[in-house]
């Protein structure tokens, strides 16, 4: 059977299926349990009344795991901007109102952000005493009980008719929405983009710009607390060196490295 590829990421290609439908198929390392868990995360989030894909189905095709899925027919936010460049402002407007919407939404039945976060920090290459000084910060920090996405970021965010969609739900938790700021404040300032993503060098020109939009947005919609923000980025950074992506690594580490010298000097005061 034929397919036509749609996209591909890190985990997944993404086939035209069914008529209104899309198949995630996960690459040969990801398991049945993977693709089952992903479908529950993505199901539940849909049931809370996210903007979300609906799913039909888990799946296996040619020896690998796939989710078939409701089919948003829409393109990425960082698409949108690149067609029409004087969109950015609205697109980071939408980014933080979309942010906002999800974290309203109380997810007690979903998987613990923090243990995700420990579990992470605890599996990343960093020297023990580094590792143990991050968890110990870390259990400084508050909990909470609203929905988090854990991979936050334009290309996860698809414009439709229908409105904005959010996809890619298999790092859905139950956390705090601070650190699920901080992990998009990583993912948008600091992140390694594709050398083939639509408008990449027009991005990279008008990340700080997105950024500032998108949280200056988000905040008419909430309190944010700004030092609580910094707070979270050196855990956030330290588990995303467990993502093993290299390029990256230098920038984690500095704010690691930073992030916990500025906590322990608060603590000083």
């Amino acid at each position: 059977m034929l397919l036509t590829q749609l996209g591909q990421g890190r985990e997944a290609e993404v086939f035209a299926w069914a008529d209104g439908y899309v198949l995630k198929l996960f690459w040969p390392e990801f398991s049945h349990a993977d693709a089952d868990l992903e479908a529950q995360l993505t199901q539940q989030v849909w049931l809370m009344g996210v903007p979300s894909a609906k799913v039909e189905d888990v799946l296996e095709f040619e020896g690998r795991w796939g989710v078939v899925l409701q089919w948003i027919k829409g393109v990425p936010l960082t698409d949108y901007v690149q067609t029409d460049p004087t969109r950015l402002r609205f697109a980071a407007q939408m980014l933080g109102a979309l942010h906002r919407q999800l974290h309203s939404k109380a997810a007690g039945q979903l998987p613990s952000q923090r243990l995700q976060l420990i579990r992470r920090i605890q599996a990343c290459r960093l020297p023990l005493e580094l590792r143990v000084a991050l968890l110990n910060h870390l259990e400084q920090l508050p909990d909470g009980t609203a929905l988090c996405h854990g991979d936050f970021h334009p290309e996860n965010v698809l414009v439709a008719e229908g409105g904005v969609y959010v996809i890619d739900w298999p790092g859905a938790t139950c956390g705090n929405p601070v650190a699920d700021i901080a992990r998009t404040t990583l993912l948008v300032l600091y992140s390694e983009l594709p050398p083939d993503l639509p408008g990449r060098e027009e991005i990279m020109q008008q990340r700080e710009l997105f950024y500032q939009t998108y949280l200056e947005h988000y905040q008419t919609f909430s309190g944010l607390d700004m030092a609580e923000l910094q707070a979270w980025m050196p855990i956030v950074a330290a588990a995303r060196l467990r993502d093993n992506i290299a390029s990256e690594e230098p920038r984690l580490m500095q704010l690691i490295q930073e992030g916990l010298q500025t906590q322990v000097g608060e603590r000083l005061r």
